[in-house]
């Protein structure tokens, strides 16, 4: 929770400081309710920052990450963020950091940010359809999303939060329950199948126990013979070790992270069509309007380095989970042709439920995210990533480097998408 809310008077010689500070006020971006206080224009230096905080009082805040443990990629972007988040403000911001699950459970992470037990979080929307309905609608509608290991990975992410932020419906959601959006839906990378035991054909996949998170799941699940389990996040390796499910939809990441390849080793990919994503998303709490203007813009300020690890976190689970999978006695390989065609079926049947949506006009959701991806991919290969082969042999021709500290290759795209997408949202 938040402490020692209550910003001290900035002093007149703080007010003119040639630090390029913008005038206080309770406007702009989408988090225009704030304590007061000076801000700072977006570009401002870590130097700058400092001074600005120097008569800001200490800020103690929780921040509930994604993942079970913190050497997870998606972990160590989040992780990353509430370090420099720290470090910019001269130590005055304090960010106590939890796992996932260790305040909240999934479904209780919008009480726990209204009630004050936790003011930042990863939260995934899909696991509560009725709250978030139309979010949900909007990431169905990522089906659209055609499969590869580099540029889809990114395209995915860039379009849930073109889409999502300009999607009123959509942030309605989340405002609806109090959350206040610094980043609407974050993938961590597409969605792939893991399963016990190869599936080679129709046949094997007869039956089948998959978890899934999202309502889209059941209808894939289902299309290729399955039925749709939930289990929650902390309980899926006991459910795989012990057979009670045989397969699970996820991110590649999110399997890597948690060690599931160790028990279900058998990676599926779709070779064109695309498994619904269940991403999650970064908001705050009650405690976002106590803040200061300076804390705030400090928040959106620090998203071009987590961008990047969200695509470090995508892109390279792709590449390190095949040879995880292989380790384990399995393979990362993709959907036999008849399974494939069953899935871009059912894609069909999801994009017309998407069009007849009570939530939001369905028709329109489908059209700005079929542009977006068309734009996205553009920009993509504009800034120089190409496929050059398959998802199979994607370590062989991939460019960028697997240490998460080097993420330069996939710098230019996050940057792009911070300034397109995210700075217009910065309060001020």
């Amino acid at each position: 929770m938040m402490r020692n809310k209550k910003l001290a008077a900035p002093t007149a010689s703080l007010a003119i400081l040639a630090l390029g500070l913008t005038a206080c006020g309770g406007g702009g971006g989408d988090g225009a309710a704030h304590a007061g206080g000076p801000g700072l224009e977006p570009g401002a230096t870590k130097e700058e920052y400092i001074a600005a905080f120097e008569e800001v009082e200490p800020i103690e805040l929780d921040f509930q990450y994604a993942g079970t443990s913190p050497k997870g990629f998606a972990a160590q972007r989040d992780l990353e963020w509430a370090e420099a988040v720290e470090e910019w403000s001269g130590g005055k911001i304090t960010i106590n950091t939890h796992a996932t699950g260790a305040i909240a459970s999934p479904t209780e992470v919008p009480d726990a940010l209204a009630d004050g037990r936790l003011d930042l979080a990863n939260y995934f929307g899909t696991y509560e359809p009725q709250e978030m309905a139309a979010f949900v609608d909007m990431t169905s509608s990522l089906v659209q999303v055609p499969s590869s290991p580099l540029i889809a990975e990114l395209v995915s992410h860039a379009v849930m939060a073109d889409v999502g932020f300009k999607t009123p419906e959509v942030i309605a959601n989340y405002e609806d329950q109090g959350m206040h959006v610094l980043h609407p839906a974050v993938p961590s990378g597409n969605t792939t199948m893991i399963c016990r035991e190869d599936k080679d054909s129709p046949a094997d996949w007869q039956g089948s126990q998959i978890r899934g998170n999202s309502q889209t799941h059941e209808i894939q699940t289902r299309a290729l013979g399955g039925t749709l389990t939930s289990v929650q996040l902390a309980e899926g390796y006991e459910a795989l070790e012990r057979g009670v499910l045989d397969c699970s939809l996820q991110s590649t990441a999110t399997a890597y992270n948690v060690d599931w390849l160790e028990v279900a080793p058998y990676i599926k990919m779709p070779r064109e069509a695309s498994f619904a994503p269940g991403p999650g998303s970064m908001v705050a709490g009650s405690s976002w309007e106590t803040l200061p203007l300076i804390a705030q813009q400090l928040m959106f300020d620090m998203m071009p380095n987590y961008l990047s690890g969200e695509s470090f976190n995508a892109v390279n689970s792709v590449l390190l989970s095949a040879d995880k999978a292989r380790e384990n006695g399995g393979s990362m390989e993709f959907l036999d042709e008849e399974s494939e065609k069953a899935l871009a079926e059912a894609n069909k049947e999801i994009l017309k439920q998407v069009e007849e949506s009570p939530n939001v006009d369905g028709a329109a959701m489908n059209r700005n995210v079929s542009d977006a991806i068309e734009k996205w991919t553009g920009i993509a290969e504009e800034l120089g990533y190409e496929e050059k082969g398959e998802v199979t042999d994607f370590a062989d021709w991939y460019e960028g480097s697997t240490d998460f500290n080097d993420r330069e290759y996939l710098q230019p795209f996050a940057d792009r998408l911070y300034e397109e997408v995210i700075l217009p949202h910065r309060p001020n």
